[in-house]
Order: C-alpha cells, then sequence, then structure tokens
C-alpha cells in the first residue's frame, strides 16, 4: 500500500475526528442498551489481530461492525472526491480488501 502524507493542516483536521462514538454507533449502542442487552465497545478480541469490533457481545462470541459509507467504500452510497480521484479510488478499494480478510 502506498504511504499517504499529509501537510500539518489537514493532519490536524482529520485529527480532530475520532475512531469511536459516531452518530450511527451511538444510535446502535442506546438502542440495544434500551433492550436490555450489554456489550463492551471498542474492545479488541485476539491479540493476532489488530482490528477492534465496535461493539463485542463475549459471552454469545459476537463481534459488531459499524462501517460508515465512504471509509469502506459502499457501492449504494459512496462517491469519490473529484480531487484525487485515483489515489481516493485505490486507498477506498485497499479498505474494502482489508475489511474482508478481518
Amino acid at each position: 500500500m502506498e504511504q499517504w502524507e499529509a501537510d500539518d493542516a489537514r493532519r490536524r483536521h482529520m485529527a480532530r475526528f475520532g475512531r469511536r462514538d459516531t452518530a450511527p454507533e451511538l444510535a446502535l449502542r442506546r438502542e440495544l442498551h434500551r433492550r436490555g442487552r450489554r456489550f463492551f465497545v471498542d474492545r479488541q478480541v485476539s491479540r493476532r489481530c489488530r482490528v477492534r469490533p465496535d461493539l463485542v457481545f463475549p459471552r454469545a462470541r459476537i463481534a459488531v461492525f459499524v462501517d460508515g459509507c465512504f471509509w469502506h467504500h459502499c457501492e449504494e452510497h459512496t462517491h469519490l472526491p473529484k480531487a484525487n480521484a485515483e489515489l481516493w479510488r485505490r486507498k477506498l478499494l485497499a479498505n474494502r480488501q482489508r475489511d474482508a480478510r478481518n
């Protein structure tokens, strides 16, 4: 995978966005909690894999991922940026391949 270089302004801008607690994640967690379901948030499930599911139900051995359409290149909803379109296409397709492996 190619190395991405960002200027300081872009790095600061992207650093403001967190890995977790997105609006869809919070809505799902509120509804599950309201229904009496208990879970762990952003918990590593294996030492062999760096991926961290958004929700983990350890007793049921279930891991839930709440993936956004843009970063995970949902074919129905995503759109590529016009600036640097080929770079973004490669990046987002690499994300999909990584998701499939995990």
